[in-house]
């Protein structure tokens, strides 16, 4: 739909059964919306209201010419309110939005301006929780203009509280429907998402406040059976394959009804349903899910939840109503490991029923942790833990590796006081390593844990786990003479692992890229520092006490020649640290002792023979000292 002068740019729609009192709040906002009359169509649905919500509906459809009111019988679910509103729209957009939620001031305004500027077909838009509520969080850490509906993990949202393209509803016939007691808007929105040509995600602030009603009637909150659950993993995964190929996006995104409606219906509240009952859920999952159940997509599930689902697959409802009996006995999902590898470990009379394939085909997942962290110089101190999430066996053995990034190339640094600990419930390694990053080659060097289990081995990197002790800042590391910086050692981006970057191949620096080369006595009472630093007209300096390089006083740098900077000091006794400062940060750089030369043939100092642009007498002096200028 294209918008004209007749044509709103945004429709709001807001389905309506028994919401009082919030609805007056959710009304109150739309004013603040950064719309004018013109630009705004609201379309509210009573679904046969009877608590005075169907009043004041009236009330306010009567004092706005742009709003209209469409009044209906009470059609038993969201669904039908939803499919009318939509169906009535008659903007560019529109946005489906609770009666009980609220907008945040100029939200649809600033969403539609976005969707004209970046052509978005569908814009997610941050929601905050209100009175405790929840609201969905991994897809709204940034801003992203052309966001990947897997990568960013779109699937997690897929409520209809969002601004959509309203020509996407005839492209894909998208709907709610009306059979679904759970999640009617998960099919309309994941059509939607499947044919959009750009998706944006808002995440700059909130635009919209999703309540916890106090009275608990939220629509999600009502009981679900898993017969309800297995009408929506049908309906989710028949939309997944009439708008998507097999492959890599296909199986990404069934990962939102696997690991959601699939598990919901294998819960034990499937032993709630009779027999009869019990027996048309696994005919449901069995239909819906063999045609799609590649290896990637059963890696979306743990491994009891796999055990369950094959059973289902299987349609062996019998062994399924025991497995689930014993799960909601108390029983939990543990791994153990022997001669024949990792294998999930079920009571025997379960376990001689069950495939030992099965057993033994579940998922392994590592878990390391960072437990201590510090850097010394060139040397970066660590402990660690490691361990098979809900294993009763801990590793044999345990040893860290650093990999460069982009290369083959990587070493292995063996793990030093190893010892059996308790992390998460279950047995882990702990152990210390030192990596010394003075012989490292120039890249990024990405550190990981190596843990062996038997003839297994598994590989996990390291820090996005870790002691809340450790803060997540940079680190510098330094050469034997504590002057010169080889790098940084950081957590990544995103997942928070630890890796060195030596030669800041990827990172800049902390500061200036200064260094002292000497310090000399050139009168009784006065040393001159000499650093290697470009650019002397942009740095500043202070001398201090102590590395803390709190306080201290600033001192005046000299150009002396390419790439060489003096600063004139008191005797031996003063200041023993020298912090230097441009734009993008500072370094603190620890002042030798000073060692003796004689003064410049004029009697004068080398310090006044630099001022004076004596230049060659002070690389003569340096020479001497044995010092060679940057890049020699």
């Amino acid at each position: 739909m294209q918008k004209t002068s007749e044509t709103p740019l945004v429709s709001l729609v807001i389905p309506v059964y028994n919401a009082m009192p919030y609805l007056r709040e959710t009304l109150d906002a739309l004013p603040a919306q950064g719309l004018d009359d013109s630009q705004l169509e609201v379309v509210l649905v009573n679904d046969g209201s009877d608590d005075g919500s169907e009043t004041l509906l009236a009330e306010y459809a009567s004092r706005h010419a742009n709003y209209r009111l469409i009044d209906q019988p009470n059609s038993g679910g969201p669904a039908d309110p939803c499919n009318k509103g939509i169906a009535a729209v008659r903007g560019k957009y529109f946005f489906v939005l609770g009666a009980d939620d609220v907008l945040t001031e100029g939200a649809l305004g600033d969403l539609a301006a976005y969707a004209e500027k970046e052509g978005s077909d569908i814009v997610l838009a941050k929601m905050a929780g209100l009175n405790g509520r929840h609201a969905p969080s991994s897809m709204f850490r940034r801003t992203v203009a052309d966001a990947d509906i897997v990568e960013d993990k779109l699937y997690n949202s897929l409520t209809a509280i969002k601004l959509f393209r309203t020509d996407l509803v005839a492209e894909t016939g998208a709907h709610n429907p009306t059979h679904l007691r759970v999640g009617s808007d998960q099919p309309f929105t994941l059509a939607c998402y499947l044919v959009a040509k750009k998706i944006s995600v808002r995440a700059d602030r909130d635009f919209v406040l999703i309540r916890k009603r106090e009275d608990g009637k939220n629509v999600t909150s009502s009981a679900r059976s898993a017969w309800d659950y297995a009408q929506l993993l049908t309906a989710n995964i028949d939309v997944i394959v009439k708008f998507s190929a097999p492959g890599e996006l296909r199986d990404g995104i069934l990962r939102r009804p696997i690991r959601g409606a699939l598990r919901k219906a294998l819960h034990p509240r499937f032993l709630q349903l009779d027999e009869q009952k019990q027996e048309a859920v696994v005919a449901e999952i069995a239909a819906a899910v063999t045609p799609v159940y590649t290896e990637a997509v059963a890696a979306h599930l743990g491994p009891l939840e796999q055990v369950k689902t094959r059973l289902a697959l299987d349609g062996r409802t019998s062994l399924l109503r025991r497995l689930l009996t014993w799960e909601k006995g108390g029983g939990k999902e543990r791994l153990t490991h022997d001669a024949t590898g990792f294998h999930l470990d079920l009571p025997e009379d379960l376990a001689q029923e069950i495939d030992g394939e099965l057993l033994r085909g579940v998922p392994v997942t590592g878990m390391v942790r960072l437990e201590e962290l510090a850097v010394e110089g060139a040397q970066v101190r660590l402990a660690g833990s490691a361990r098979v999430k809900g294993c009763d066996v801990p590793p044999d053995a345990v040893q860290l590796r650093a990999r460069k990034r982009g290369t083959e190339d990587w070493f292995d640094v063996s793990g030093s006081e190893v010892r059996e600990v308790v992390r998460g419930g279950d047995r882990a390694l702990e152990f210390r390593a030192d990596v010394d990053a003075a012989p490292l080659e120039k890249g990024v060097w990405d550190l990981s844990v190596v843990h062996r289990y038997g003839s297994e081995e598994l590989v996990n990197r390291l820090g996005r786990l870790r002691s809340q002790d450790i803060a997540e800042r940079r680190h510098r590391l330094l050469d034997g003479t504590g002057r010169k910086e080889l790098g940084l050692v950081y957590f990544t981006e995103g997942f928070g692992n630890v890796s060195l970057d030596i030669g800041h191949t990827l990172l800049p620096r902390s500061g200036p890229d200064a260094r002292v080369l000497t310090a000399v006595s050139i009168e009784p009472d006065r040393r001159l520092v000499l650093l290697a630093a470009e650019g002397a007209d942009r740095l500043r300096a202070s001398v201090h006490a102590d590395e803390a390089a709190t306080g201290g006083r600033t001192v005046p740098l000299v150009p002396v020649g390419e790439g060489l900077t003096a600063l004139s000091l008191d005797g031996d006794g003063g200041p023993r640290w020298v912090k230097v400062e441009d734009g993008t940060g500072h370094v603190v750089l620890a002042i030798p002792a000073a060692v003796s030369v004689p003064h410049t043939p004029g009697g004068g100092s080398m310090l006044s023979a630099a001022a004076d642009g004596g230049k060659r007498t002070m690389r003569a002096a340096a020479r001497r000292l044995g010092v060679r200028r940057p890049g020699r």
